[in-house]
């Protein structure tokens, strides 16, 4: 089962869509690193909560990770954060896959060799999975562009083919 190691914008936005428990039901192993953590809000730890208890999101101590190899690419990739950097190395560590829609992350994580992902694969791979039905992956996906998060700039034309796709569905 793939390890997928997801960065702070996803978390974030799952939490306003109110889909964590789709997100939870997808065939993955979910984790988060530490820095990651410590971005969320006490109100978006609690509402993961849940989900570290029963076993299907795992926490990864910061210490756990390649502080060498952190601190390399902060230094050759300034506009990254510690979490950004954090989760690049641990997702590169561990072969799974990065979910990220930061640009400059998935940037890095393509020179690297790492696989990523963002919130279009959530969204299909819950539909794919029939965690979400393809109307409410429609209506959600509204939602993320239109008041969720409308500076997140998903590609207008990757979203309609998405669109299209789920409606006949």
């Amino acid at each position: 089962m793939n390890i997928v190691v997801t960065d702070a914008n996803i978390l974030i936005d799952l939490c306003e869509l109110d889909i964590l428990e789709e997100f939870f039901s997808l065939p993955y192993n979910m984790s988060v690193v530490g820095a990651v953590w410590d971005e969320l809000s006490d109100e978006q730890q609690q509402m993961y909560a849940i989900y570290l208890n029963d076993g299907r999101f795992s926490l990864v101590p910061q210490e756990d990770i390649n502080l060498i190899t952190i601190n390399e690419i902060k230094e050759s990739r300034q506009q990254l954060s510690i979490p950004d950097c954090s989760s690049l190395v641990y997702a590169e560590e561990v072969e799974g896959i990065l979910l990220t829609s930061d640009k400059n992350l998935r940037t890095t994580a393509r020179a690297r060799g790492v696989e990523f992902r963002g919130h279009l694969w959530v969204l299909d791979e819950m539909v794919n999975s029939h965690t979400m039905s393809p109307d409410v992956a429609i209506s959600k996906l509204s939602d993320l562009r239109t008041s969720v998060n409308t500076k997140l700039g998903l590609p207008a034309n990757e979203c309609e083919t998405k669109i299209r796709l789920w409606s006949n569905m």
